[in-house]
Formats: structure tokens, sequence, C-alpha cells
């Protein structure tokens, strides 16, 4: 217990020496603390977790938001005569893309409908979605 007593007042006296040195007090209060130093670290590592979990919930919000947007964007295009009337006048890969978005939001269904309301409209055999008569047959050639 003596030599507790005799390290308080050895501390006591660095510290009012050191005051007017903060900085090489708190590398000495570390150095002679380790578990102050650990607490520190501890409050800090609590404090990123925190701004993290704060981020994922703000991210989570918004991501929520953007699925219903897209919900919402899925079904009014999920019209047959609005399809009918605009997905021909779409370049194949303006169809595509738009088949694109919504397969991945999740409603192929809408994709399916866009892609063969445009392929109605592709007139040109060279069009990737044509769906007439082919005037050159294709050949397959068979490997032997």
């Amino acid at each position: 217990m003596r030599a507790f007593e005799r390290l308080n007042t050895v501390f006591a006296t660095t510290k009012s020496l050191l005051s007017h040195m903060p900085a090489v007090w708190s590398r000495l209060s570390c150095a002679l603390n380790p578990w102050g130093a650990l607490r520190a670290e501890r409050e800090a590592m609590t404090l990123y977790l925190t701004y993290a979990a704060d981020t994922v919930d703000i991210i989570e919000s918004r991501l929520d938001q953007y699925r219903n947007a897209a919900c919402e964007f899925a079904s009014l295009f999920n019209d047959g005569m609005l399809a009918s009337h605009v997905a021909e006048r779409f370049t194949c890969s303006e169809a595509e893309g738009i088949a694109t978005f919504f397969r991945a939001v999740d409603h192929p269904d809408v994709a399916d409908l866009w892609l063969e309301c445009h392929a109605e409209g592709d007139d040109d055999e060279d069009d990737l979605h044509y769906q007439g008569e082919r005037s050159e047959p294709v050949e397959l050639a068979l490997a032997s």
C-alpha cells in the first residue's frame, strides 16, 4: 500500500510540472494508465459504429424510396395500350434498356410486354426483335 502512496505523490508532482505541456501530459497519462487509452479507443469505436449504423439506416430508407418509385413506375408502364403505341417507336437498344430496368426491379412481365410491343413495330430484317419472315434462309453449319 505504501508503494501506491509513493507513486501517488510522484504522479501528483509530475502532473504539476507538466501542466503547462498538455501534449506531453496526454502521452504520459496514456503510458501510465493503459486502461484510459483502451477506454478512449472503445469510446472512439462506439462513435464510429454509431455513425456506421446511422449511415446504414439512411441508405436503407433511401433504397426503400427507390424501390417504391420503381414499383410505381412499373405499374404505370404495365399498360398494353401505352406499350403498343410507344414501344414500336423505340430503337432496339432503347427497348432492351427499358426491359433491363423492369427486370432489375423484379417486373419481368412488364419487360416482356414492352419487348413484345416493340417487336411488333420492327419491320426491318436486321432489327434485333424482328419477328417476320426472313428473305434469306439461315443456313446452319454442322460441325463434323
